[in-house]
């Protein structure tokens, strides 16, 4: 059916359907495609979260979406697996209309239809072949358990989620439905998302002739909910070995709908989408965004854990030198007493001076220094227009000089500090750091299930500070635990 067919349909019966423009623009600055949703489906969960997140907020899934539009070249093959209504799909073919081929797999047939209408709607049909089945390991069939639109699975889910009757449907390896798609001996570079709710090891496992080409430059898959039970614990882990056997680096965004920087994934309690990358793709540091509201992600997305837990994750985190971002995309997550550190540094910055908040947080310093002041945030995340973002972790420092570089409740999360010091000498006149200085006495493992990297005294610091270069360094105490550092040139 033409686009023009559908649009007369639809506007015989304009209250029943919406259509939602995509917030990712082509050149032109218009939306790349649009989608069509029913208002009548709009008590679908997932529906809902599409049309919310899309329309109010910045993009569903914005930050993975944007980085394969980001990396995506004519020429290229993109595969959705678990295409749901297209959005993946359409975002991938018309990055580079009638250049970028698509298989999109789908098995429920209502969201078959859907997929269908929206590639006819965007006129990209003919780049779309679409596989009506689930894939998986083997072939054959198999129990689709119904659920929100979005969350049919074969893989019972744990908890609390509604699970609806089952449908039998098809199941297929996807190395046999890309050798009857006809592209398994071509030599097309690879995109691959995977979003199969628990079912991700098989569908990887029935993947492995296509993975040992060489050809897929990334794979976008889900951590869900069920690999937070027993058996999706075994599996995530089995993923992770299996993707780092076959040469992928793993990484993933602080938030699902924000842009920002690829921070190399650390497994953790935390749900997310993981981007595993082969190390022929390096990411950039990076990936735009809208200047829109977030969405504010669920609890559930981070769901609570035990003291022990935490301190092993911390512990991870130390070792393999890596940022817990998911963290720092959390407002409610930033750190007590903010307000007085702020308070606190601000009295030290003097008038005029170009300052940066090196971990800007809610970036309540740029209320407490002077108003002749030029104000930076610097942050893993946009806190507002003119964030420089960066993960510090991978030492990534900006290229600018500032008068007065601040780091407030920052260092505690660096895992190189003294390569921070040394920037912020090299970068700034004055540096003024609040930092909570581990006493004699003290249980290492009560920070590390706050999350802190390091143990510095007050002293050790302060030497630290002057092997950077900093002449004059005076330290002054501040209630619950914390101290004041204030370097000069």
């Amino acid at each position: 059916m033409s686009r023009q067919k559908i649009l007369e349909q639809i506007n015989h019966n304009r209250d029943a359907w919406s259509i939602i423009p995509s917030v990712i623009k082509n050149d032109a600055g218009k939306p790349e495609f649009e989608m069509l949703l029913a208002n009548a489906e709009m008590n679908d969960p997932g529906t809902a979260s599409l049309n919310f997140r899309e329309t109010r907020c910045g993009g569903f899934e914005y930050a993975s979406r944007a980085f394969l539009h980001a990396h995506l070249q004519p020429g290229d093959l993109f595969i959705d697996v678990g295409a749901h209504f297209g959005l993946y799909t359409l975002t991938a073919a018309k990055k580079f209309p009638g250049k970028v081929k698509v298989i999109a797999i789908e098995p429920h047939p209502a969201n078959l239809k859907r997929l269908h209408l929206w590639c006819d709607f965007n006129q990209c049909l003919e780049d779309v072949k679409i596989a009506q089945c689930a894939a998986s390991s083997r072939s054959g069939q198999s129990e689709l358990i119904q659920n929100s639109s979005m969350g049919h699975s074969l893989v019972p889910q744990p908890g609390n989620r509604s699970q609806g009757k089952t449908l039998t449907v098809r199941v297929e390896t996807l190395d046999n439905i890309v050798r009857t798609a006809e592209f398994m001996k071509s030599k097309e570079r690879i995109f691959l998302k995977i979003d199969t709710e628990g079912n991700e090891l098989a569908t990887l496992t029935g993947a492995l002739e296509l993975l040992k080409t060489g050809r897929v430059a990334a794979i976008i898959w889900e951590k869900g909910h069920f690999h937070n039970s027993k058996q999706g614990i075994k599996e995530f882990s089995a993923i992770m070995n299996l993707l780092r056997d076959l040469g992928y680096d793993s990484y993933r965004f602080p938030h699902e709908d924000m842009g920002g920087a690829l921070v190399p994934y650390a497994p953790s309690h935390e749900l997310c989408n993981v981007i595993s990358l082969d190390r022929s793709l390096s990411p950039q540091q990076v990936y735009k965004q809208p200047w829109t509201p977030h969405s504010v992600m669920s609890a559930g997305m981070r769901p609570p854990v035990s003291e022990n837990f935490m301190i092993s994750f911390t512990e991870e985190l130390i070792k393999e030198k890596k940022t817990d971002c998911g963290r720092w995309a959390r407002w409610n997550m930033l750190g007590n007493e903010a307000d007085l550190r702020a308070g606190m540094a601000g009295q030290l910055v003097p008038e005029g001076s170009s300052v940066l908040d090196a971990g800007a947080g809610m970036m309540l310093l740029r209320d407490y220094i002077p108003e002749s002041c030029t104000y930076t945030p610097l942050d893993i995340v946009a806190r507002n227009r003119h964030t420089l973002i960066a993960d510090l972790n991978q030492q990534q420092f900006p290229d600018h000089d500032f008068d007065v570089v601040c780091a407030l409740f920052l260092l505690e999360f660096i895992h190189e500090p003294q390569l921070f010091l040394d920037w912020a000498f090299t970068n700034s006149e004055k540096l003024i750091l609040i930092y909570h200085p581990f006493l004699p006495g003290s249980n290492p493992k009560q920070r590390r299930a706050a999350g802190i990297f390091n143990d510095f005294s007050r002293d050790q610091l302060e030497s630290m500070a002057r092997q950077s270069g900093w002449k004059n360094v005076t330290s002054t105490d501040i209630t619950f635990g914390q101290a004041s550092f204030e370097c000069i040139k």
